[in-house]
């Protein structure tokens, strides 16, 4: 599996477990809460796996876009995460 599809998972299975309105809270700072280490991991992948992420990358990296409903199927998520590596220099081989 390719690591950003991994990262997709990770994004896509994150937001799945909070996407029920009924169960959870509809709040985008608090639903940002919840997925506060979500982000955290995907910047540190990004950091360890992008040219330009070994000079830092922000814990909120994909944040936002994980607070946001609708829920993103994993490959809007590998859409995503790959532009953010394309501006941090791209994947490291």
């Amino acid at each position: 599996m390719k690591l950003v599809t991994f990262m997709a998972k990770a994004c896509h299975y994150a937001q799945s477990h909070i996407d029920d309105a009924d169960a959870w809270p509809t709040d985008r700072h608090e639903r940002e809460d919840y997925l506060q280490c979500v982000s955290m991991q995907m910047a540190c992948f990004f950091a360890q796996n992008t040219p330009l992420g070994d000079e830092g990358v922000e814990w909120e990296i994909v944040l936002e876009e994980l607070a946001a409903h609708p829920m993103k199927s994993v490959k809007k998520w590998e859409q995503i995460l790959g532009g953010i590596a394309r501006k941090l220099g791209g994947w490291k081989q």
